[in-house]
């Protein structure tokens, strides 16, 4: 009967070959069950400052925006990924404020400054809003952000408001906010002090009444 060849002797003329034996269970008959795969690997490299870019690429044709609050420091991240005809946002944050809503939104300029002289990421304008809608139509409303009492975040959800080309033909900053986002929902059984009529006024349908920002990320142009 003729005689298969040994693991070690096999090892030797696929490491000839730069290829890798795979072998699965042990024993005698491990030489006879043995697989040849072709592998290869890949060791990320760190940019030049030792941070991560504020936008990263993922798999099919997603990107990856990294949120950072007024300090400097990483809260989290959002993945926009091309599904169908729209586009899926999944993000996931840490160190926001404790228990209760928080506004979330993509504005429209790609510039993230924390110490801007009109409010910490003021200079990332308001809200990406190509249509000149009022806030609760704007392409770039999200849905709030509801955050643990330690401090986390999940958000998944889906709009075909905008393509990433959309975003990226002018670039855009994705922005956590202070307070949460009442969507411009105000009955018109309410009045805002001087308002000229009941519901939303002026600065409800621009904002929502979202507060502060908090955190910021850029999706730069391209």
């Amino acid at each position: 009967m003729r005689r298969l060849p040994t693991r070690t002797a096999l090892t030797a003329a696929l490491a000839a070959a730069g290829l890798t034996l795979v072998v699965s269970g042990c024993g005698a008959e491990d030489d006879q069950a043995a697989a040849v795969t072709s592998t290869a690997s890949a060791t990320p490299t760190p940019s030049a400052s030792g941070s991560a870019p504020a936008t990263r690429g993922g798999a099919a044709g997603s990107v990856e925006v990294v949120l950072y609050n007024v300090t400097g420091a990483d809260v989290g991240t959002v993945t926009l990924t091309p599904v169908d005809s729209a586009v899926r946002v999944e993000g996931r944050f840490h160190g926001l404020t404790p228990g209760g809503y928080h506004g979330f939104h993509i504005h429209q300029k790609p510039v993230c400054e924390p110490k801007a002289a009109d409010g910490a990421f003021s200079t990332a304008g308001p809200h990406f809003n190509p249509g000149g809608t009022h806030h609760g139509e704007h392409a770039g409303d999200l849905p709030p952000l509801l955050v643990d009492k330690d401090g986390t975040a999940e958000i998944l959800t889906q709009s075909d408001r905008f393509t990433i080309d959309d975003l990226r033909r002018g670039g855009v900053a994705l922005i956590v906010h202070a307070q949460p986002d009442n969507l411009a929902h105000i009955p018109d059984r309410y009045r805002a002090s001087g308002a000229p009529s009941p519901g939303p006024d002026e600065k409800t349908n621009a904002t929502g009444d979202a507060g502060d920002r908090i955190a910021c990320g850029v999706l730069a142009k391209s």
